[in-house]
């Protein structure tokens, strides 16, 4: 009897650690720039469509919409030139730049 007291309270501080790290484990910051590259098609900002990644600044004076960033979630980390996902993504609002991909 006594064994399975132990086995039971072993059991349950196990199961509250597993739940206490489960709450304290931090989401990864997925933010990234994008760049308007077809603002044509697709002028408004919070729009994914036509948005690209790019690393550099590419961002030029005159024009309403350059780049915009947005939070991918669960989405892997973007490449050169690859498009925003369509699904999955959160436009974050006071990040536009003014001015024209170039």
């Amino acid at each position: 009897m006594n064994n399975i007291k132990k086995t039971v309270l072993g059991t349950l501080i196990g199961l509250l650690v597993f739940g206490i790290s489960a709450y304290t484990t931090r989401k990864k910051n997925m933010v990234f720039r994008y760049y308007k590259t077809d603002i044509s098609s697709y002028p408004s900002a919070n729009d994914p469509q036509g948005y690209q990644y790019f690393s550099d600044d590419r961002c030029e004076g005159g024009g309403s919409l350059c780049s915009a960033q947005w939070d991918i979630g669960s989405n892997p980390a973007p490449g050169e030139g690859d498009f925003l996902p369509l699904t999955g993504v959160i436009f974050k609002s006071n990040s536009v730049i003014a001015g024209h991909f170039e």
